[in-house]
């Protein structure tokens, strides 16, 4: 049987209109550079550099310098509040470029980092990457809407986003290869759901991705939820969106609870971002940066070592 058979009833998406029978998506926006933001870049990375220079490698970080974090992603905050069609996609490659430049020279000279300030940069980077992929489908040439491909909700609420699709430093092996999805922050036992609906393809344990499942959606897409603590459904079984099919854990090979989520489409990967939602959803509260004190082992961000112990 196959899926339209399956689902024999109204399509998913609103049928075309006008003369030609197709729906087209006419976007109209006008960025503006934001030299309030330059500034503060500006700002945080001069102080950056001069306060690192005054320690000596390995050393604590300053009280200075946490501060120095704390300004820069509260203004960051405020520029993330801009509605969409604002936005310079500029702005936001420069500020995600900059954060991840940044911490990562403060791993490698002061060695070890508060926990939470790090986390806390890492919530901002993700949340400056799925911005931008928001823009991205928002300068996209109008296409006629039975081309555009699926909007899939978010597998979980709220969003955080703690490391992206593409290649990195594999937090645990320390290899560096490609992140065939992302990973979204979640609580131990924290109900994950389905994004559309479909067909649960298999439903278990697969490897380093620990417990899983794998559903199959309209037009050869397909979606894996991992390191699922507790699967709830069972192959075969019929979903529709926002069904639950599993909790959040940290089974296989996971560095703490989190859901690894997957997008598929003829057998390659692609970025979820790029099809997740009509718009970015209300962000998680970030924690403030930390004054704390540090962790005892080299922090990461997104998979990647941030001291002198890169492999």
């Amino acid at each position: 049987m196959s899926f339209e058979e399956l689902y024999a009833s109204a399509p998913s998406r609103s049928p075309g209109q006008g003369a030609e029978g197709a729906a087209l998506r006419v976007r109209h926006r006008v960025p503006e550079s934001s030299s309030e933001l330059h500034a503060t870049l500006a700002t945080f990375s001069t102080q950056a550099q001069a306060l690192r220079q005054q320690v000596a490698r390995g050393g604590v970080m300053p009280a200075a310098q946490v501060e120095n974090w704390e300004q820069v992603t509260l203004a960051l905050d405020g520029f993330l509040l801009r509605p969409v069609a604002r936005v310079d996609s500029s702005d936001l490659l420069r500020a995600q470029s900059l954060l991840e430049t940044e911490l990562e020279r403060d791993g490698f000279t002061y060695g070890d980092i508060p926990a939470t300030l790090a986390e806390a940069v890492v919530l901002r980077v993700g949340r400056l990457a799925v911005r931008t992929a928001e823009l991205r489908r928002l300068e996209q040439p109008p296409v006629a809407a039975e081309d555009l491909p699926p909007r899939f909700s978010w597998p979980l609420e709220p969003v955080s986003v703690t490391s992206l699709f593409g290649y990195r430093w594999h937090p645990v092996t320390g290899v560096h290869r490609r992140h065939l999805g992302i990973d979204l922050k979640a609580t131990q036992g924290q109900l994950i759901f389905s994004a559309d609906k479909g067909v649960v393809l298999r439903a278990g344990r697969n490897g380093d991705h620990g417990l899983q499942v794998e559903v199959q959606h309209e037009g050869r897409w397909v979606t894996r939820y991992s390191h699922l603590s507790r699967i709830l459904v069972d192959a075969g079984e019929v979903l529709e969106r926002g069904n639950a099919v599993g909790m959040a854990g940290e089974t296989g090979l996971a560095t703490g609870v989190h859901l690894h989520f997957e997008l598929w489409l003829d057998g390659q990967p692609m970025d979820p971002l790029e099809a997740l939602g009509d718009a970015e959803p209300p962000p998680e509260p970030a924690p403030p940066v930390a004054r704390g004190p540090a962790v005892g082992y080299p922090a990461k961000h997104q998979g990647r070592l941030l001291s002198e112990e890169r492999p």
